[in-house]
């Protein structure tokens, strides 16, 4: 029988074991590359032994696949809360702020990971086999397009709905730069995550409103 890639803990003091290796694993991606980092880096950072990650993971892959399904899991379940929030007394430029604030908080939480994903669709894009990654972003812009649509009065685009997805595939190309490639081109270091914030959220409403803030 194949080994699971992933044993799924039952105790609290198993499941704390687990957090720490995917705290560790996102950790360490982000600070060196994912093919440089070990199964011992992981584990050393956890505190655990290489023979306590493997009773968890059958292999690195593993553990990255998990952490990529965190990922979606987290960034699902913001914008689902988002969606149930009542923004009835809440401008564009300040529903704006906060989709960028929540991105822009998993864009540096997974930024590792997120090059990895990045570095990968290339390549799958180049072999032509990109339908799930693309079904998935499609899902996410449709959900950030409906939160949007809520402030459609304050969007003077003659096709708001243009608008909306234009404004966020350029929120999610420069967040990728500013946060995940750190591109000092185009973003001088040192940019912290609230400037970064501020200044997506100031361009995504001009481009929606033809206005400042």
């Amino acid at each position: 029988m194949t080994k699971p890639d992933l044993h799924q803990p039952t105790q609290l003091r198993s499941q704390q074991t687990l957090q720490r290796i995917l705290s560790s694993g996102t950790a360490l991606i982000s600070e060196q590359s994912y093919d440089e980092v070990t199964i011992a880096d992981i584990a050393a950072r956890a505190q655990i032994s290489v023979g306590g990650f493997y009773s968890r993971f059958r292999n690195k892959e593993a553990l990255f696949n998990k952490l990529q399904a965190q990922l979606a899991e987290e960034t699902q379940n913001k914008i689902l809360a988002a969606l149930s929030d009542d923004w009835s007394s809440t401008n564009l430029y300040d529903l704006l702020h906060h989709m960028v604030a929540g991105n822009a908080e998993l864009y540096e939480k997974y930024r590792g990971v997120l090059t990895v994903i990045h570095l990968r669709t290339r390549v799958s894009q180049s072999d032509g086999d990109n339908s799930a990654h693309q079904a998935y972003n499609n899902n996410i812009i449709t959900q950030l397009e409906t939160l949007l649509l809520l402030k459609r009065e304050q969007i003077r685009h003659r096709q708001p709905k243009v608008a909306i997805r234009m404004a966020i595939a350029c929120m999610a190309s420069m967040l990728r730069d500013a946060v995940v490639f750190q591109d000092t081109n185009l973003y001088p270091q040192p940019t912290n995550i609230d400037t970064i914030t501020r200044q997506v959220t100031q361009v995504m409403y001009q481009y929606l409103t033809g206005a400042s803030e």
